[in-house]
């Protein structure tokens, strides 16, 4: 009989790997910050608003454009290492293929989805930078994840916005006058250097990737569902700033993305937390659902916990915003205060949903997400051309909340399932 490794408390190897992601996090979030605030006070309300809403556009169809590659590395590569190489090297194949097909069709859309008088270089820039660059970084980042080396897994997400603030620190310091145009042609400097560097890293990990999408073969529909599961958390996210940005115009979706963007560097250290139990959940899910649930436990006190005091001091520390990014945002002042509540809604979604995939139920989870997103869509056509940026603020706040209950009622069923399938005493192998 073999010993279970018992979840309910978190070991020294889980704590390691927390801290590691965690110490990256605390290096990211003053580097993202201070990207953040250059970005708005350089590029002003309306370009970094066409900046956001093409971003947001290009991340919603970058998990389709890789098919999942990157959960795929680290699914398979956690618990069948040396299959890691031969999987990054389908990821690369896969991830270059889509971001033609991908990067096609948004150039094609882009002059009825991007805002109005967007250019196509800007678009064509942001392309190369997210479905080139900032792909190989995934992947790269995905391949340390699986080896739980999370200090190389740390700095592959380091990089890149550091990058970021270096390259376009040199343009604001430059004679030359910043406009949208040259600071995305500084991200795709920045991106394909970060990519470059990552995937060497990688390579020396585990060996030359082998080019070719051998891998996939009997794994297509679970490369889909990992890939439409991520899509759609991502449109989830984002489509609300592609919407405002047709529907109520840059100005409005540089509001409201500025409000956003603080959420979500607010959610960085939670992502540290959640990427170090990910590997982990696939692990204590073949030891069957009760050590799966243990360690997600396990994981959601502090989770919570973090999350709720973050809400009450971004509500109480929202009037920040002005003095940080100018006058030209006070209205992103009371659209924080709304939106703060989304960091304790992520967390309440995203650990039922990581318990979901662990159990090898992707498929409820991504039903869900599907289902979510139609009613996102739904709100947004409906809420945004009658009250603007406060609209998608309201949508994404009952989405969110929609999306929390949908997956704890079904991780509850899945469970319940799951226990009348297993004969009483087979848990423990």
């Amino acid at each position: 009989m073999m010993t279970l490794v018992r979840a309910s408390s978190l070991d020294r190897g889980f704590a390691r790997n927390a801290g590691a992601l965690l110490l990256g996090q605390v290096v990211r979030v003053p580097v993202v910050a201070l990207y953040f605030v250059v970005a708005t006070r350089s590029l002003g309300v309306e370009s970094f608003g066409r900046l956001s809403a093409v971003l947001a556009l290009i991340l919603i169809v970058s998990p389709f454009a890789s098919l999942g590659s990157g959960a795929m590395v680290v699914k398979h590569g956690a618990t069948r290492p040396s299959s890691t190489r031969l999987w990054l090297g389908a990821g690369l194949t896969l991830s270059g293929l889509g971001a033609v097909a991908a990067g096609t069709l948004v150039l094609l859309l882009s002059p009825w989805v991007a805002p109005a008088s967007t250019g196509l270089v800007v678009v064509l820039a942001l392309l190369v930078a997210e479905l080139v660059g900032a792909r190989a970084v995934d992947l790269a980042a995905s391949v340390f994840v699986a080896r739980e080396e999370m200090h190389l897994t740390a700095l592959c997400q380091v990089l890149l916005p550091a990058m970021h603030l270096v390259t376009v620190g040199a343009l604001v310091a430059s004679p030359a006058g910043v406009d949208l145009r040259a600071w995305v042609l500084a991200l795709v400097v920045s991106s394909l250097t970060s990519g470059v560097v990552c995937l060497t890293l990688a390579v020396r990990a585990v060996g030359r990737p082998t080019l070719g999408l051998a891998p996939f073969c009997g794994h297509w529909r679970e490369a889909a569902l990992f890939s439409v599961g991520i899509g759609v958390h991502t449109a989830h996210n984002d489509l609300d700033k592609v919407m405002l940005g047709r529907l109520d115009g840059p100005a409005g979706v540089g509001l409201y993305s500025a409000a956003y963007r603080l959420v979500d560097t607010a959610w960085l250290p939670m992502r540290a937390m959640l990427g170090a139990a990910w590997p982990r959940m696939f692990r204590h899910a073949q030891q069957g659902p009760v050590e799966l649930v243990r360690f997600a436990g396990a994981v959601a006190r502090p989770a919570l916990l973090y999350s709720v005091l973050v809400v009450v001091v971004m509500v109480l520390g929202a009037g920040l915003v002005v003095p940080l990014l100018g006058e030209s945002y006070s209205d992103s002042v009371p659209l924080l205060r709304v939106l703060a509540v989304v960091v304790l809604l992520r967390c309440l979604h995203y650990l039922p949903a990581d318990v979901l995939t662990g159990m090898g139920r992707q498929e409820v989870r991504t039903a869900v997400q599907v289902g979510v997103l139609g009613l996102n869509v739904t709100l947004n056509l409906w809420l945004i051309p009658q009250f603007g940026v406060w609209g998608a603020a309201w949508a994404t706040l009952a989405c969110e909340t929609t999306l929390a209950l949908a997956l704890w009622t079904a991780l509850a069923v899945a469970l319940r399932s799951s226990r009348r399938a297993t004969p009483t005493g087979s848990e423990a192998v």
